[in-house]
């Protein structure tokens, strides 16, 4: 962490709104595209997004500078985005318990964006199914571009760890999708 990023975050914590946009600034697109990646739908990522960062803002003066701003800001970010989840699961549940139905929307799309669309759907599905670890691995290393250090921070464990949730998130999206990468 450099000394105007030290500076910038001193004065957030004291309150300067300013400072904290400007922290928060660079960090902007790729934090909303990790929680997207996180929760799989772009709404659903914006009020993580923004939950995160009202976290963030509320948080900010317990914020010690052992470590990066941007681990920090992941790691709120991932926490959110994995308790948004735990509650999208439970809602979920109880729909499922009701016989909720989803709604047939008309479209017009060629082949190539029906087999776009169809593997994008069995990605997501497949990251569903990862647990919540492997799923931030795979996240933070493979989509958001994290070196595995990086993301060991992030996840708070060593990088073992992450090594270890990465083989086997790979293994599985890799299983879930072979039936459609088979007909490229």
């Amino acid at each position: 962490m450099d000394e105007a990023e030290r500076d910038l975050i001193r004065r957030a914590q004291g309150g300067d709104g300013w400072a904290f946009e400007q922290l928060v600034c660079p960090y902007d697109r790729p934090v909303l595209a990790m929680a997207r990646d996180m929760v799989g739908d772009l709404a659903d990522a914006q009020d993580v997004y923004q939950e995160a960062l009202l976290a963030a803002y509320r948080g900010l003066r317990k914020f010690r500078m052992d470590s990066s701003f941007s681990t920090w800001l992941y790691r709120i970010t991932v926490n959110h985005a994995l308790r948004f989840r735990h509650r999208r699961q439970r809602r979920h549940d109880i729909e499922e318990a009701g016989g909720a139905d989803a709604a047939d929307q008309p479209s017009v799309a060629t082949d190539a964006d029906l087999l776009k669309q169809e593997l994008q759907r069995q990605l997501d599905h497949a990251l569903e199914d990862l647990s919540r670890q492997e799923r931030s691995a795979f996240v933070l290393c493979h989509r958001q571009g994290l070196r595995i250090d990086a993301a060991a921070d992030i996840m708070e464990c060593s990088s073992g760890a992450v090594k270890s949730y990465l083989f086997r998130a790979r293994d599985k999206v890799k299983k879930t999708l072979a039936p459609y990468l088979e007909h490229e």
